[in-house]
């Protein structure tokens, strides 16, 4: 009998329960939904931190646990350490008065060095945030960016924004959907093979392995 040479992916129970949640819900929003336009230009991407290309450690700060801390008094950028030495978090803190606040990209890791979660700040507080979760093969299950337009003080015109990406096992997305305050504008999907698909596609998808 002839081998496959496509990698086999194996599913163990967790990896089945996020399956099934997350069918659940992409499945439980797009009834009676027509396909809308695509999803705007918005970089929900990765980012870097100027500062962290040419960071130097000026000041190291050593816990008990073998955690520690290392500052770069010179830029503003910090950088924490779990206790096996990979990176917890990073990002710039600027002087100010009265307060210090946290300035540009801030990146959270889990103790494998994986992205869970990066946020970006002015000195008047968040302005957006990215987390990002895993399939247990190492490439990413979800990815949620959140923004917003116009400002807290005017709860009458604020616009929360959410974009929502789920993928499939090979890294390819699955589908992708813009919400505004909690209500869908526009969504898209694909098969495995990134081939668009109507919104209708979703309700009969059994698995997100990719073929």
């Amino acid at each position: 009998m002839l081998q496959s040479n496509r990698p086999v992916f194996h599913w163990n129970k967790l990896d089945k329960a996020i399956l099934f949640l997350v069918i659940i819900a992409i499945c439980s929003h797009c009834n009676g939904q027509p396909l809308k336009n695509s999803i705007g230009s918005v970089d929900t991407t990765e980012k870097v931190a100027p500062e962290s290309l040419h960071f130097t450690a000026q000041v190291i700060e050593k816990q008990d646990d073998g955690s520690r801390g290392e500052f770069d008094t010179t830029s503003g950028y910090r950088k924490y350490y779990y206790s096996n030495g990979n990176l917890h978090m990073e990002g710039k803190v600027t002087k100010a008065i009265p307060d210090d606040y946290r300035d540009g990209i801030w990146k959270y890791y889990n103790e494998d060095g994986k992205l869970m979660k990066q946020e970006a700040y002015t000195q008047r507080g968040k302005i957006n945030e990215l987390k990002v979760t895993y399939f247990t093969n190492g490439n990413p299950l979800s990815k949620t960016y959140q923004y917003f337009t116009g400002s807290y003080k005017d709860s009458a015109n604020i616009e929360i924004h959410k974009i929502e990406t789920i993928f499939y096992t090979n890294g390819q997305k699955l589908s992708e959907r813009h919400l505004i305050n909690g209500k869908i504008e526009n969504e898209k999907c694909w098969d495995s093979k990134g081939n668009p698909q109507s919104i209708e596609y979703l309700k009969t998808l059994k698995s997100v392995e990719a073929d």
